[in-house]
């Protein structure tokens, strides 16, 4: 057989190799079970074809990168700050394992020549990678650095610096090589510009929110022991709330269930593209003894902010029994179980299945904090409905 030929076809199956490890360090980075699927070996065929046609150049290796950026994105489908993450985790890890299986096969003296070491290398790295997946659970490095913001902006400064150096010292002047340093340093930095971002608003935006908010409370309540009138008082919580950026002049007020439903409904307000779909039951008897209208609303909040998170476009049951002595409130929403101890992981500070976001990972930790302050109980339970056609996490608080 011709020997272009061969070369060919082993850098397609080097290729495809590749492919097979970024899509498995890629779903155990996120904690996610691969499913090996007839489309998943299908496009892994096509980018090993595909990318094993390439000549070895600059070039390629732009094409290769950016290729691999948009498969982990797709995979993971994380912002681009935390895509870079794990493809800096999946280089360093597989470029770590090549060399090792490249200095173990060369030690042995096999006598092959360079396309078939390459090649045996490669099936080593796999095989090695396949056992990673199963043995090690790499996301936790993953959840540490993107929990730790503080770690998360060093890794980033660092990268920017390393790959300035790098540029400085290894400059060459060809439009490739230009155009893949200039590739990996601009989202480098805007990763570190969404990281700065994401800083600022924790160090200045919430502390400054949470003083004024406390200052406005404050206020609204002195203003409540100031006069008997209603009216008056109403009025003042409503001027509060249009301050802190809240609008309530659009939410219709009636009875308690007519309240719980439209504090329901607002949350359709927001901007999405698809309509949020609630089945309600709601059935507010009496006032319950031991908590207030305002902290059921709290609960039925963070429920309602979990399941709508999710990005769900399926309906979200929302079910409510309130009498003098017990409270029950249960919110379901579609689920998909990433690993056993999802339960438990829910209910830890800053952890949210949810993706990065400003605010996510404190919901449920403080209700849960609320309902035991009640001596309450909080249910996790996940069922199939047929109804759905979809898997249902239900969410349940009694007391």
């Amino acid at each position: 057989m011709d020997t272009n030929i061969v070369e060919w076809i082993f850098n397609i199956i080097i290729n495809f190799l590749d492919y097979l490890m970024i899509y498995y360090l890629g779903n155990n980075l996120i904690e996610r079970k691969p499913k090996l699927t007839f489309k998943i070996i299908f496009f892994g065929i096509l980018y090993g074809i595909g990318l094993g046609s390439l000549p070895n150049s600059g070039m390629a290796r732009v094409i290769i990168t950016s290729i691999t950026i948009v498969m982990l994105k797709f995979i993971t489908r994380k912002k681009i700050q935390d895509v870079l993450i794990i493809f800096g985790i999946i280089y360093l890890s597989t470029t770590f394992i090549q060399i090792l299986s490249l200095l173990a096969i060369s030690g042995l003296g096999l006598g092959i020549n360079e396309n078939h070491t390459f090649l045996l290398v490669q099936i080593t790295a796999a095989m090695i990678v396949f056992l990673i997946y199963k043995k090690i659970p790499l996301y936790k490095l993953y959840n540490i650095i993107v929990k730790e913001i503080l770690l998360r902006l060093l890794i980033f400064i660092l990268a920017v610096v390393l790959l300035l150096i790098l540029f400085y010292f290894n400059f060459e002047y060809t439009f490739s090589y230009i155009l893949y340093f200039s590739l990996i340093i601009i989202i480098t930095f805007f990763s570190l510009c969404q990281t700065l971002k994401k800083i600022l608003f924790y160090t200045n935006k919430i502390p400054m929110q949470l003083h004024d908010i406390k200052n406005l409370l404050l206020g609204v309540r002195m203003s409540a022991y100031s006069t008997s009138d209603i009216l008056l008082v109403r009025e003042e919580l409503d001027k509060t709330l249009e301050l802190i950026g809240i609008d309530s002049n659009n939410i219709d007020m009636g009875d308690y269930n007519q309240n719980i439903l439209s504090f329901i409904n607002q949350k359709k307000t927001k901007d999405r593209d698809y309509e949020l779909i609630f089945l309600t039951d709601i059935a507010y008897y009496e006032s319950n003894s031991k908590i207030s209208f305002s902290v059921i609303l709290y609960m039925l909040g963070v429920l309602l902010d979990n399941a709508i998170e999710t990005g769900t476009k399926k309906a979200i049951i929302i079910k409510i029994s309130v009498i003098k002595e017990s409270l029950y409130l249960s919110v379901s929403n579609e689920y998909e179980r990433k690993s056993a101890d999802d339960f438990n992981k829910m209910f830890q500070e800053r952890y949210s299945t949810k993706g990065e976001g400003n605010s996510r990972g404190y919901g449920l930790p403080n209700l849960k904090k609320v309902i035991a302050s009640y001596k309450g109980e909080i249910l996790l339970t996940e069922e199939y409905r047929k109804d759905q056609r979809s898997n249902y996490l239900t969410i349940t608080i009694r007391i």
